[in-house]
């Protein structure tokens, strides 16, 4: 089984078969810690994962929008644009199921409007880039919003391959077992591309 679990700063991946796997050496941020501890990987990939647009490439993180002022959605002066915007504009986040708690006040619903009015501006970017290099077809905002999104999944997918393929397991023979309150939102795109089976 792989466990799963993404968050709004990050996304923690492990590995289980009968027994919790430890490792006693590892290396943080260029610190060496040598003491027993899970085989836990984290990558800096999660809802509140910023979203760049640098050199003609899409970048996903691994700064993020935090919980204050958060994505732009949050409704907070200073958001910026996160992968739980690019959830929220491609209709996988739905305002009306969740509490209204946005906004200065925290009194507001998901403001889908800032995140499109954002999206719409970032997309506009990324075509005149695009113009630039020869591209004649326009991305529509629904296209950036995903682009990202498999950016993200990506960066998701290494830290798996990390704990399976890279030590002659199949991650296909695996479980995935999603945590967090993002993992929803990314679990089945992230099963298909380890080749894990998606049941309902």
């Amino acid at each position: 089984m792989i466990g799963f679990d993404m968050g709004g700063t990050s996304t923690d991946v492990s590995r289980y078969h009968g027994s919790y796997e430890h490792i006693f050496e590892t290396e943080i941020s260029g610190v060496s810690i040598q003491a027993p501890q899970l085989n836990i990987n984290t990558v800096a990939a999660g809802g509140g994962s910023r979203l760049f647009f640098e050199r003609g490439l899409y970048k996903v993180g691994p700064e993020s929008a935090g919980a204050d002022p958060g994505p732009v959605c949050y409704r907070k002066k200073g958001g910026t644009l996160a992968i739980t915007d690019a959830n929220l504009v491609l209709g996988r986040l739905l305002p009306e199921h969740f509490p209204k708690i946005f906004g200065p006040h925290e009194n507001e619903p998901l403001a889908y409007d800032l995140t499109k009015q954002a999206f719409d501006e970032l997309a506009k970017t990324i075509n005149e880039s695009n113009k630039q290099q020869g591209v004649a077809e326009e991305c529509a905002v629904a296209d950036v919003a995903l682009g990202y999104i498999r950016v993200a999944n990506e960066a998701m997918c290494r830290p798996i391959r990390a704990l399976t393929q890279s030590r002659g397991f199949n991650p296909k023979n695996h479980l995935l077992s999603i945590f967090g309150g993002a993992g929803g939102q990314h679990a089945c795109a992230i099963a298909r591309e380890l080749g894990i089976s998606v049941r309902a």
